[in-house]
């Protein structure tokens, strides 16, 4: 125990000095040359990574410590100050409002803003589906054929809760977890994103989900078990594990403990690819990066490790 707590005062130490004092979470978008090797990282200043780190530290219920709760406040802070009226969100300045940043900060945000508390923006979510009863990523353009993705609709219906309109959204979902889930993913570049989106929904009282836990089991099963699985994978598939509970601890253990080294040697823990930069049907133009996401994903994971709670 007294490494996973050594590492978890040094991964919020350097995420509490990373983050920037207006609360935005750093990120980079990286170029996908013609030859597929990387190019120069470019920094972005987006709502979206300080939206889902926040979502990463609700796995830690009342933190100790006083630097972690500020980083939470000033991070809130930042998205009360990208958002547009009533409540939603776009990915960069001059963007389209998306679906995807609009439902990942309102439930980082819950309560803490009168639109959210209200759900003023509810009906502007609920109008980005598509006939079928999917989710849009997009919230206005033409490309409503062309962006659906699976981890998209799953945020959209933790957002959203038990809403009958959401129910085709929650088959597409289903079926996604059940199958091979990179075939319904766009923006996203794992199952494991789509298994964690799944797992929070769930968490938050999305029952119509339910359903899809066997598939997100095997999914982060898969993650944990694989050897060379990277760092951001890891606390990713803990995160689905410790909801789900079905996962033995020898394993989740396994883990935890490759999250402890890496943070012991690098001071914090690396990112992988968090999402794509596409336009279908091309290729990716560029993945996009945030060690600092990546953190807040371990971070959570030991502090569950110290005291692991029930599942769902």
């Amino acid at each position: 125990m007294g490494e996973i707590d050594l590492a978890l005062t040094i991964a919020c130490d350097w995420l509490g000095n990373v983050v920037g004092p207006d609360g935005c979470w750093p990120s980079q978008r990286v170029p996908v040359l013609a030859d597929e090797s990387p190019g120069p990282a470019i920094e972005e200043r987006t709502p979206f990574v300080a939206a889902v780190g926040l979502l990463a530290l609700e796995g830690i219920s009342r933190p100790d410590s006083p630097g972690l709760a500020m980083l939470i406040d000033r991070s809130r802070g930042f998205l009360v100050r990208t958002m547009r009226s009533p409540g939603i969100w776009a990915y960069l300045d001059g963007f389209v409002p998306d679906s995807d940043d609009t439902a990942c900060a309102s439930m980082a945000l819950s309560g803490a803003h009168p639109w959210i508390a209200f759900g003023r923006n509810r009906g502007l979510g609920l109008a980005a589906r598509v006939p079928d009863g999917r989710f849009r990523t997009w919230m206005a353009g033409p490309r409503a054929d062309l962006d659906i993705d699976a981890v998209v609709n799953a945020n959209m219906i933790a957002w959203l809760g038990e809403h009958a309109d959401c129910r085709g959204a929650a088959d597409f979902v289903i079926a996604a977890c059940s199958g091979p889930a990179s075939a319904a993913l766009i923006f996203y570049d794992h199952p494991v994103d789509l298994a964690q989106a799944v797992a929070r929904a769930v968490r938050r009282g999305a029952e119509v989900l339910r359903s899809a836990l066997p598939g997100i089991s095997r999914i982060a099963t898969e993650v944990l078990e694989d050897a060379a699985a990277t760092p951001f994978r890891l606390a990713q598939a803990l995160e689905v594990a410790d909801s789900l509970d079905t996962v033995p601890f020898a394993l989740r253990d396994q883990a935890v403990a490759r999250l402890v080294r890496e943070v012991m040697e690098h001071g914090r823990s690396r990112s992988d690819t968090i999402y794509l930069g596409i336009t279908p049907p091309a290729p990716p133009g560029c993945r996009y990066h945030s060690d600092a996401l990546a953190t807040a994903l371990t971070l959570a994971a030991l502090a569950r490790a110290c005291g692991r709670g029930d599942g769902i």
